[in-house]
Parts: structure tokens; C-alpha cells; sequence
């Protein structure tokens, strides 16, 4: 083989992670959805699957949606397990799921708004941000209290539905918000999701309409990337004063540690040529690495946090959530877990999620 030969190769081989590096993390993807699982019974009480894909890790979760082209079951309780199959305890269900139905599992449980999904009344409003308007969902309460919460990596106001009904006993209006290249909202000129390079700007203008509603003790409360649009805003805007609490689920706290450790499971040559693939996705996206790491500047953080993540997260690593808590014992409450697949330790561990996050924002509001 020549070594032109050979440079060629190289060179196409750092195209193509490069390529894949921006279709995986930053380009707007419309993803199919594919029902890879089929019910073999069901009924009032109880519901037996035969689990396919990730279904098989998913669908023994203590809380999990199970969802059809026709309706919806969650399922709880013990699970059966039995030769290629799973029964679940049926906790409740919407329309119609049949023997025979092909279904998905859903981390996000509820399937459509807080009043479709958990019977608490919503106003649909818009706030303004530099693009235009943004829709959300609005749940007040007699407070002056509020939580926004940011949905994750092309996800969803769904969610965070998975934490309204604590949040109504705490007596906190809450506003769940849709942001830039969002499916149902505007998109920007770029047309990438930019781990809070951009959106950001949008969330500060959601800040913004909780404070002209009265709003005068702000919690923000972000999945996954949602947290890096939340730490982006603290170091960004001069709204951030207004921010009271910060509860940080699975947070992306350095794109640069994540990109890291998908090379290192991915065969040769792939960590060999994260460098030159990162820095052409640098360029065909436009940005600069280095400000994807939010733990860089955690000494610049001042608002108290609440970090929950657990150490089986697939997606984002548990050892950054490490590194904060160590870096900034004085404002972070850490909540570290076991068991629970990315951003879904509600799922796993309800009480003690719910508990934690209660304890927190009792400690800390005014």
C-alpha cells in the first residue's frame, strides 16, 4: 500500500467520524418511531411482553411507559420474568393495547399533556426570545414560586411531566419549555443543536416571563442537555440573578469528555482520530470545543445545585457529575445513583428522587 494510498484512507476515515460525530450530536433529526417489542397478553392488572432491543433493559424498570401506535399502559410493580418474556403490573392505561400490539418503552411515561396525561390543568402560553416565540406549558399555583424545566438532547416537554405532580404539592407554578430546533418550535439559522452555545438565549427569555408573572424564586431544572442550557445561562446572562436553585439531572458537563469516551468504545481508529474529526465538526458546525466544557468554569457557578445521576448512565459519563461535586462542595448537593439508564432516575428511584429534590428546595428557598 502506498502512502498516498494510505493517506487517502486516514483522511476519509476522519470525514467519516466527523460526518457521523455531527449527524449523532448536533444535526435537528426528525427519528422515526419503531415499535420493536410485541404483547403477548394484557389486561386490567397485568401485561406480558416479549421485550426486543433496548426494551429488554428498559422494561424491568419500576416505572415505565409501554406505548402503541394505538395507546399507552404504564407498568409497575414486580417484574415476571419468564422464557422471552416480561409480565408488568398494569399501574394505569389510555386507549387501546391488545395481544398482538407492537409497543415501545418511553422513559417520559406520559404520552401527551399534563391534563391528557395527569389530569392537572395547563395553560398552553408563549414566551419571546431573540428568534421569536416559544410555546410552553404553564401549571400555576398560588405561589410565588416557579421551576422551568428544559427538556434534553432532541427530546421534549414531555419529560418533565415525570416530576409535575411533586412539584404541585410543593406548591411551585411550573413552565415547561420548548427552545430553538425543537420539532414543534422555531428554528435557527444554523439549524443545530448547540449543547447551550444557543439556546441558552431562549431559556433567558423564559426567565424573563416568569419574572414579569410575579415570579420572585426561580428554580431551573434541566435533563441531560437541558443542564448545559442551564449552566450556559448562569455564566451568560444577567437574568441569572434572578435564578434562585438549580437541580441538574444527567448533565452534558463537557461534550468533550463525552465525545471521548463513545471513541474509546468504538473500534480502531476511532480514538486515534478523535482530534482531527473533532476539530473538522468543529468546523462544519461552528463552534469551539472548549466551550462545550462547563466544568471548566465551575468556579464562576454560584447558584446552589442539585446534581442527580447515576453510575450506570450510558450516555453521559457519572464521573463528570464527580467532578463538580468535588469541585464545588460548597454549592452542589449530590444525589449519585445506581441502576438508572440516562436521565431516568425518577424511573428508578422515585421516592428518593422526589424525596432529595424536596429536601433541597425546602433548605434553600426563602
Amino acid at each position: 500500500m502506498t502512502l498516498l494510498v494510505m493517506l487517502l484512507i486516514i483522511v476519509l476515515a476522519v470525514v467519516y467520524y466527523a460526518l457521523e460525530a455531527r449527524r449523532q450530536g448536533f444535526e435537528i433529526v426528525r427519528e422515526k418511531v419503531e415499535y420493536f417489542s410485541t404483547v403477548n397478553s394484557v389486561d386490567d392488572e397485568n401485561v406480558t411482553l416479549s421485550p426486543r432491543g433496548d426494551d429488554i433493559r428498559v422494561i424491568t424498570l419500576p416505572i415505565v411507559g409501554l406505548v402503541s401506535e394505538e395507546g399507552s399502559i404504564v407498568a409497575g410493580g414486580t417484574s415476571i420474568h419468564r422464557p422471552d418474556a416480561i409480565t408488568r403490573q398494569v399501574l394505569s392505561s389510555s386507549g387501546s393495547i391488545r395481544k398482538g400490539s407492537n409497543v415501545r418503552t418511553d422513559l417520559f411515561v406520559s404520552q401527551s399533556d399534563p391534563k391528557t396525561s395527569l389530569g392537572i390543568s395547563y395553560d398552553d402560553v408563549e414566551f419571546e426570545s431573540e428568534l421569536g416565540f416559544f410555546k410552553a406549558w404553564e401549571i400555576r399555583q398560588n405561589s410565588n414560586n416557579w421551576v422551568i424545566f428544559i427538556h434534553g438532547h432532541r427530546s421534549n416537554r414531555r419529560e418533565s411531566l415525570r416530576f409535575a405532580n411533586l412539584f404541585r404539592k410543593l406548591s411551585f407554578n411550573q413552565l415547561m419549555i420548548t427552545y430553538r430546533n425543537d420539532q414543534e418550535a422555531l428554528s435557527d439559522t444554523g439549524g443545530y443543536h448547540m449543547f447551550g452555545l444557543t439556546e441558552w438565549k431562549d431559556l433567558e427569555g423564559a426567565v424573563k416571563y416568569v419574572v414579569r408573572q410575579g415570579g420572585t424564586s426561580i428554580t431551573l431544572f434541566g435533563h441531560s442537555m437541558g443542564g448545559s442550557i442551564v449552566l450556559k445561562l448562569l455564566l451568560e446572562s444577567s437574568i441569572s440573578c434572578a435564578v434562585e436553585n438549580i437541580i441538574l439531572e444527567s448533565p452534558a458537563l463537557d461534550l468533550n469528555a463525552i465525545v471521548l469516551e463513545k471513541a474509546k468504545s468504538l473500534p480502531f481508529p476511532a480514538l486515534t482520530l478523535l482530534l482531527p474529526a473533532k476539530k473538522l465538526v468543529s468546523k462544519l458546525v461552528g463552534f469551539d470545543w472548549k466551550e462545550l466544557n462547563y466544568l471548566s468554569r465551575s468556579h464562576e457557578f454560584n447558584t446552589p445545585i442539585l446534581l442527580i445521576h447515576s453510575e450506570d448512565d450510558r450516555t453521559v459519563p457519572v464521573k463528570l457529575s464527580d467532578l463538580l461535586a468535588a469541585e464545588r462542595p460548597d454549592l452542589v448537593t449530590y444525589v449519585r445513583l445506581r441502576h438508572a439508564p440516562h436521565a431516568a432516575a425518577w424511573n428508578v428511584c422515585k421516592e428518593k428522587v422526589e424525596a432529595s429534590i424536596t429536601s433541597f428546595l425546602e433548605g434553600n428557598n426563602n
